[in-house]
């Protein structure tokens, strides 16, 4: 019997958020304690919280809100590429892969050793410019990696070019803070459901992996 994989970080109140975005809170609004008939809460978060999608429409003026995502192209056949030991993922990488049109892509890095959605960090793989050019031209469906962003950090970051604008831009989706650290690279079957948020430029998810074999 195959079991599906959970790759998403737990929402809570002491996880890392990207700098500038809001941290999580819950708050109890209805008690059953206090005399209320049903427990009740407020959630407070970011849409960019944890385990989450980026829509177009985090990038580019304009562009497709997480509502008017088609459910096809974030959810389906997806590889786990293997990238540890190997810093930044290249186009000289990725031309190795075998990536094809509509493919989903999840990243499995460095970051996968030794981050828990726990802190912010200085240094972290991600795809160079070069990289996202070469996949948005490949016409992928998705990118994920495993933390909060895939950008560059702030301070190593060329003016005007962004690996978002180059994926979101061209409909590639991006799923960032992946938890991909007891993941064996392969094909799988890739879940990936964001709340229906009218006009929301990203959504935090519940992902999951199954093995190929089981569907």
């Amino acid at each position: 019997m195959y079991m599906p994989t959970d790759i998403s970080y737990m929402i809570s109140s002491d996880m890392a958020v990207y700098p500038g975005n809001p941290f999580f809170r819950m708050n109890e609004i209805q008690s059953i304690k206090a005399g209320d008939s049903a427990n009740v809460s407020e959630i407070i978060l970011g849409t960019h919280t944890g385990t989450h999608i980026d829509a177009p429409s985090h990038f580019i003026d304009g562009g497709m809100t997480i509502d008017e995502i088609p459910l096809d192209r974030m959810n389906g056949k997806a590889k786990v590429i293997d990238v540890t030991g190997h810093g930044d993922i290249d186009k000289g990488f990725l031309s190795g892969c075998g990536i094809e049109a509509d493919d989903i892509l999840l990243f499995k890095t460095d970051t996968s050793l030794r981050w828990n959605c726990d802190s912010i960090l200085g240094e972290y793989p991600t795809l160079t410019y070069e990289a996202a050019e070469y996949l948005a031209k490949k016409k992928i469906k998705m990118v994920g990696i495993d933390y909060l962003t895939i950008e560059r950090p702030r301070g190593k970051r060329e003016d005007g070019r962004s690996v978002h604008k180059s994926l979101l831009g061209q409909g590639v989706l991006i799923c960032e803070a992946l938890n991909l650290r007891d993941v064996v690279p392969g094909e799988y079957v890739f879940y990936c459901l964001p709340l229906k948020l009218n006009g929301a430029d990203g959504c935090p998810v519940r992902a999951v992996l199954e093995p190929h074999e089981a569907v």
